[in-house]
């Protein structure tokens, strides 16, 4: 009889740490219907201060190529080239770097654009 159960509290215990070893699996992940599965590890806060921050570093390294690229009377190309800072400033408290080069590198262009148009119409 003990040993029935003591085999029986050793099963439900293994039963217990397999469930919290499956549940811990899936730490971060939330289902999102609009995007898919989106990271919920970090805070929120954390996720949109770290957004702000691509948006505004890729739209000032837009800026400066641009200013760069008119007075080197290149032509126009807004897409971030050559030793791409895509990931300049980024932290792990803000989530996916993926996300952060995406916002970075849409940024950029904006940047790019209002630079290069404005300037060159001055020409």
């Amino acid at each position: 009889m003990n040993r029935r159960l003591s085999l029986a509290a050793m099963a439900v215990a293994f039963l217990m740490g397999s469930v919290g070893i499956a549940a811990a699996q899936n730490w971060g992940y939330d289902r999102d219907d609009d995007r898919g599965y989106r990271y919920e590890r970090y805070d929120r806060g954390d996720f949109w201060r770290g957004m702000q921050v691509a948006r505004s570093i890729g739209f000032e390294d837009g800026e400066q190529i641009a200013r760069e690229d008119i007075w080197h009377r290149k032509p126009f190309n807004p897409y971030p080239r050559g030793h791409n800072h895509a990931d300049r400033g980024y932290s792990r408290d803000f989530g996916s770097i993926h996300e952060y080069r995406e916002q970075y590198a849409r940024a950029y262009q904006q940047g790019y654009n209002s630079v290069f148009h404005r300037d060159r119409s001055y020409r």
